[in-house]
């Protein structure tokens, strides 16, 4: 450390004067010090946050009105939780599942094994928006029926999956299941024992698991009605979100006409650069303008809700959201508009059909 820098550290951390004067080990110094920059770094970076809410919400209050019919192009809002709504009717399906609607097996028995991110009727999480607004805009282009397939992509052992198997003719639900980083929501065993992992009855002869890589899919062009892809796109890597590109042109490949795909992936509203994450510029650069065949079924909106922006959560409380029982925390912290260091971010659902 130069003369200058430990002048300034001084300067900036004159609490450290004392540790000095108390001949402390340099390592506890250092360690004073990085947690000193840690709390200095996160004040500047709720004091931007915060700022810029409060810009939004004076110059552009965004308010949705009950009595149109949502689109489906677009960002999570809180407001997608009230029963009243098509996507709080869908989401309260999911999480308070009607046993007699769906197709029963006489020797079923629900996994004891606790399954990491299961939510209980009434929690608010993003999730649970992506996969019924998923299903809402199936149902809008006639695709939720037994007639048609779906792959799909960085699945995971999603509840989603189990539901669109009692709803679809067949289901392909593809992801790398090696055991590695993301094992709690992919799990390596999940392929050979999706049973396992069910919340409830489903039918077993409708889903199908596959260890595949979501850029480099083993089907023929032309194979499915539908491809959905939740939450997975922006960790495929590569310079300016290629792999998410790649994967979109394998669904644009695989896709039969008049196909859908039903993408949901983290969207930063403050317009913040991010290798995995989109914002306003990237989510037309990188990816919706670099797509030939599979195009957009209406403009997105990327407006946040007012009332959405007076529920943030702080990503370290969002992990613990994800990871706890603690459902007190939960009911008081809905998971749907994150902090992360000087990010806003929630999910953006875009839903394209192939011409």
């Amino acid at each position: 450390m130069t003369l200058q820098s430990k002048i300034s550290t001084l300067f900036h951390h004159p609490i450290i004067i004392k540790d000095i004067v108390q001949a402390k080990s340099p390592e506890e110094i250092r360690n004073k010090l990085r947690i000193l920059r840690e709390k200095q770094i996160k004040m500047q970076n709720d004091k931007e946050i915060n700022n810029y809410i409060s810009h939004i919400k004076r110059n552009s209050p965004f308010f949705i009105d009950k009595n149109k019919i949502s689109n489906l192009n677009r960002l999570c809002y809180i407001e997608d939780w009230e029963e009243n709504t098509e996507l709080g009717r869908i989401i309260n399906e999911l999480q308070n599942p009607i046993y007699e609607s769906y197709i029963h097996r006489t020797d079923w028995t629900n996994s004891t094994n606790k399954i990491v991110g299961r939510r209980k009727p009434g929690l608010i999480h993003r999730k649970d928006w992506e996969w019924a607004l998923g299903i809402t805009a199936m149902k809008r282009f006639n695709k939720l029926n037994d007639k048609c397939t779906a792959i799909g992509i960085g699945a995971g052992r999603e509840e989603v999956l189990f539901y669109l198997a009692n709803n679809l003719k067949h289901v392909y639900a593809t992801d790398l299941y090696d055991g590695k980083e993301w094992d709690n929501f992919a799990p390596s065993d999940f392929p050979e024992n999706p049973r396992k992992y069910a919340p409830f009855p489903y039918n077993e002869d409708a889903l199908t698991v596959l260890r595949m890589d979501g850029t480099k899919m083993k089907f023929p062009s032309e194979t499915f009605d539908i491809a959905f892809s939740f939450s997975s796109i922006e960790h495929f890597g590569g310079e300016n979100h290629e792999g998410a590109l790649n994967c979109l042109k394998e669904i644009e490949r695989v896709l039969k006409k008049g196909g859908i795909a039903v993408i949901t992936t983290e969207y930063i509203i403050n317009n913040k650069n991010h290798p995995e994450f989109f914002n306003k510029d990237t989510i037309y650069s990188d990816l919706i303008d670099k797509l030939d065949l599979l195009k957009l079924v209406e403009p997105v909106d990327l407006r946040i809700t007012t009332k959405t922006l007076d529920k943030v959560i702080d990503y370290p409380d969002a992990v613990y959201w994800d990871t706890s029982d603690d459902d007190e925390f939960k009911k008081n912290h809905p998971l749907v508009l994150l902090k992360v260091g000087n990010i806003l971010l929630t999910s953006v659902m875009l839903v394209f059909q192939k011409q």
